[in-house]
Parts: C-alpha cells; structure tokens; sequence
C-alpha cells in the first residue's frame, strides 16, 4: 500500500516537470519567432523601397505600392526604420506625378485631373514643394485639353464647364478664352462672344502669348464682319456701322472694310464720316484709278449729300469705269449736271 502511494507521487512531479519544460521551449521558441519576424521586417522595408526604386522609371503605379508599403513597414520599426521611411516619402510625390503624366498623355483626362490632385496632395503632405507647384501648373492645361475635346465633339456644355475650370485655376492662361468665344460665335450669344475676345486678348497680351492673341482676333475681325455683311443685305444701318467699327477695332485694317462703312455712312447721311474711311480705303488700296472707282464713286454721293457740287462732280468722273461708269454717267449728266 506505502509502495503504491510512492509511485502515484512520483508520477505528479515528473508531469510537473514535464509541463514547465513544456512552457519553457514554447516561450524559448516564441522570443526566436520574435526576433526573427523583427529581423525579416527590416529586410522587407528595404526590399520594398529597392523594388520601388527599380519600378520608378517604368511602372509609378507600382513603384507607389512598394514605396508605400516601404513607409507602411518602417513606420512599424520606430527609429530603426526612420531613415528609410523619409527616403521613399520622398519619393511617392514623384511617382503619383508621374501616374498623372501617364494618364494625360493617353488622353484620359478624369483619370490626369484625380492624379494631379493626388500627386498635390501627396506632395503637400510631405513638404515636396517642387511636385505640388508642377502639379498646380499642370492642371489648368488638362482642363483645356479636355474642353479642346468637349468641343470638337460638340458637347459645348462640357467644354464650357471644362474652360472656366482652367481659367479658374490659372487666371493668366488665355488660350480656354478662344475656345469659349468659338462656341459663343456657334451659339449666336453675342455678348459672350465679345467678353470672352476681350478678356482672352486682355490675358493674352499681358502674358505676351502674340499667337493666341492673334487667333482670338481673326475669329473676332472674321465674325464681326460677316454679321455686317448680313446686316447690309437687310439694310440694317446702324446694325452695319456697329459690326464694321468691331472689325475694325479687332485689326481689320484693309480696304474692304473701310470702303463698307464708308457705304453705310453714306446710307446714313454721314457724309463726313463716309469721306473719312474713303480716305483711309483709298491710301490702302495699291491698285490704279480703274480699280478704285468704287470709291470715288463713294465720294461722289458723299459729296453730293454736302451739297458740294464741285467735288461730287470730280469725284464721279474719276469713277468712270467699269460697273461704275453707267451711275457716275447718270449723276454727271442728269442729277448734277456738270460742265
């Protein structure tokens, strides 16, 4: 019975020993997959911003993955893991640029404008001052391409939408206001048209950018005459004078334009100002008496509507020639009777 005893006691302190030997190894084996997770960690950070490194000139969406896993790992590390934290944030800024560029250059201008505002984002967060003004600067010219497209396409709201987006980002960027005043000019909104020409050769002139200024003018000089053009044909006078003076504030400066108000003038019974834009015709035009009979013939009514008999009448024999001749025979013989 003693004997018995002895064993069963022996047998609860071997289990006891067995048990803590257990609870040993395991806490023994726990500190070594501690250290060795501690250890492949840090070797992960590293990897992962060399990976990024040799992803950044062919592929910034995955460079953007390993830098940021990079900063997500060495984040974890504390100081160990600072240096390496800092050099791939420095990093991201450029790569979500990138992504951006990417996007514009394929034409997909939803995806350009997030990654643009991304890559700003981005680079603000981490004090890249360089990457966030690229982005600002850039931005402005994806709204413009995108309403260029809008445009072409017809879909006059969205590229309006588009072009105000840029001006509002960029105040000094002139070539949205071209674009603007084409589709004014298509909608027939003749204010519009004329405040967006103004503001766009306003712009345009203070940022020396000549080729859209020019641009902005020959739309305007071209459309403002056609609409006088229109207005002649329906005899609408000072509809014609107004669209002719625009013209010609515009730049148009040729003889055509002159000699048309001076026929308006005329139409209007102001003859000084008829005489005034002959003037100007006459002194631009290079061809010889023959081909400027239509102004004399001009000069002719204008003076007439003075009552200056003698120059109507110097006037209209000057104009003896071509279509001319016939009238300018008429008002010599029957209406002023010249000697």
């Amino acid at each position: 019975m003693q004997t018995n005893f002895l064993l069963i006691k022996l047998k609860n302190k071997m289990r006891k020993v067995t048990k803590m030997s257990l609870i040993g190894l395991l806490s023994f084996g726990l500190m070594i997959v501690s250290l060795s997770a501690f250890s492949q960690t840090m070797k992960d950070a590293v990897e992962a911003f060399n990976k990024g490194a040799l992803l950044a000139k062919t592929d910034p969406d995955g460079a953007i993955v390993a830098y940021e896993s990079c900063i997500d790992i060495a984040s974890k590390l504390g100081e160990e893991g600072a240096e390496t934290k800092v050099d791939a944030e420095k990093q991201l800024p450029l790569m979500y640029f990138k992504t951006a560029v990417n996007s514009y250059k394929k034409k997909d201008f939803d995806a350009a404008i997030t990654g643009f505002e991304k890559s700003k984002e981005v680079a603000e967060k981490h004090g890249n001052n360089e990457i966030s003004a690229k982005s600002d600067k850039v931005m402005p010219q994806v709204y413009y391409a995108q309403g260029s497209g809008f445009y072409k396409k017809k879909d006059f709201e969205n590229a309006i939408a588009a072009m105000d987006k840029a001006i509002e980002l960029n105040p000094k960027y002139a070539k949205p206001y071209l674009v603007l005043a084409s589709i004014y000019k298509t909608e027939g909104d003749e204010l519009k048209f004329t405040e967006a020409c103004d503001k766009g050769i306003e712009v345009g002139t203070s940022i020396h950018d000549k080729k859209t200024v020019a641009s902005i003018n020959k739309l305007a000089i071209n459309t403002m005459y056609n609409n006088a053009v229109k207005a002649i044909e329906a005899e609408k006078w000072p509809d014609a004078e107004k669209y002719l003076n625009s013209s010609i504030k515009y730049g148009n400066e040729s003889a055509v334009v002159f000699y048309q108000l001076a026929k308006v003038y005329n139409a209007e019974k102001k003859w000084d100002d008829a005489i005034a834009n002959l003037d100007k015709a006459v002194a631009i035009d290079t061809n010889d008496d023959a081909g400027k009979a239509k102004y004399y013939y001009e000069y002719g009514v204008s003076y007439n509507g003075k009552g200056d008999a003698t120059s109507a009448c110097s006037s209209f024999k000057k104009a003896m020639y071509g279509q001319y001749a016939e009238n300018a025979k008429y008002q010599i013989e029957q209406v002023l009777k010249c000697k």
